[in-house]
């Protein structure tokens, strides 16, 4: 099947892409990283449509597949997407990709309920599966150990310590670490967020392009509405300003990071033309897989590979191919 194919493309070019925010968002914004990739995103795609032959085609679409493309593009690419980029800076991408695996169940769901879809016992098990993993990642903060009082301190110790602290001390800044510093609160709000817009917009995108085998014309029309969006908004007061400010130290990493996910939306947009959302939206959450086997060797000091995370990301990689299996 070549639209299963295309979905398991799509998952490890977003693992690649997942591996890459974690590094420039440590460093930046996701807005600066938003802007970065959805921007540049339009021009790939342009080329990537000439190629295929499917520039001209882009105006066979009728209107309400315009429509529904453009809806998908703002939910997809500039809410899903930001609300996905501050969920790994908050908790890694380990411990994000288990919560964005959510995401199928919104996917399915609709897709069930609106396109007429069928849901079997083991694809229901997938999902009870990909909903325990986000709860099995928690792991409770450990108590710091009381002070010793300072009688019980040696006398010069102590002194040295009063003197330390009467002194000011010259902060350096590091890359923020949520591996040893998550932000669990932050990381889940956001994390869900982005896995409702990122399960609610393959619907959309499947219903605008059917069986038309437009896949790539559908991304350049979804990039371009959610790139003009950005562009507009760069009028807002000190928005230019804001973005000029960030280390240009993390643009490679952001880079590396446009062209990877505009890989997985093109393998994304043209599985959906041609195979069913119960097909494309399971398989395409294999990144839950790819992206800590990447991250292991490139991001092993940023991301926690705890026990608890392990099996969280199982869990959610199980309960996907469940959901493949289970596919009628």
């Amino acid at each position: 099947m070549l639209g299963a194919l295309f979905a398991v493309l799509s998952a490890f070019t977003f693992g690649i892409s997942n591996v890459a925010t974690r590094r420039g968002v440590g460093g930046s914004s996701a807005s600066f990283g938003l802007y970065i990739t959805v921007i540049l995103g339009v021009p790939l795609f342009v080329i990537a449509a000439a190629a295929t032959g499917q520039l001209l085609d882009i105006f066979d679409l009728p209107t309400r597949s315009w429509v529904l493309l453009s809806a998908a593009g703002v939910l997809h690419f500039l809410i899903g997407r930001y609300c996905n980029f501050r969920a790994i800076d908050a908790i890694g991408s380990n411990r994000t990709q288990p919560i964005q695996m959510t995401n199928t169940l919104y996917s399915v769901g609709i897709a069930v309920a609106l396109l007429g879809e069928e849901l079997t016992f083991l694809m229901g098990a997938g999902i009870a599966l990909i909903m325990i993993s986000p709860l099995v990642m928690v792991e409770r903060k450990k108590r710091a150990k009381p002070a010793p009082a300072v009688s019980d301190v040696n006398p010069s110790v102590a002194d040295a310590a009063l003197d330390d602290a009467a002194t000011p001390s010259v902060s350096v800044a590091e890359p923020r670490n949520a591996a040893t510093a998550p932000r669990y609160a932050e990381g889940y709000l956001f994390g869900l967020i982005s896995a409702m817009a990122y399960g609610t917009s393959p619907v959309m995108i499947r219903s605008a392009l059917s069986d038309t085998g437009l896949g790539i014309a559908g991304g350049l029309v979804a990039y371009a509405a959610a790139a003009a969006v950005l562009v507009i908004s760069l009028m807002l007061p000190g928005k230019i300003r804001e973005l000029r400010g960030v280390d240009v130290k993390v643009l490679p990493f952001f880079m590396v990071s446009t062209v990877s996910v505009f890989l997985a939306q093109m393998f994304r947009f043209a599985a959906l033309a041609i195979a069913p959302v119960t097909v494309v939206a399971p398989l395409a959450r294999l990144g839950v897989v790819f992206t800590p086997i990447l991250g292991f060797f490139f991001n092993r000091h940023l991301e926690s590979f705890s026990p608890r995370v392990l099996v969280g990301i199982a869990f959610s990689a199980a309960g996907a191919i469940l959901l493949a299996l289970g596919i009628n």
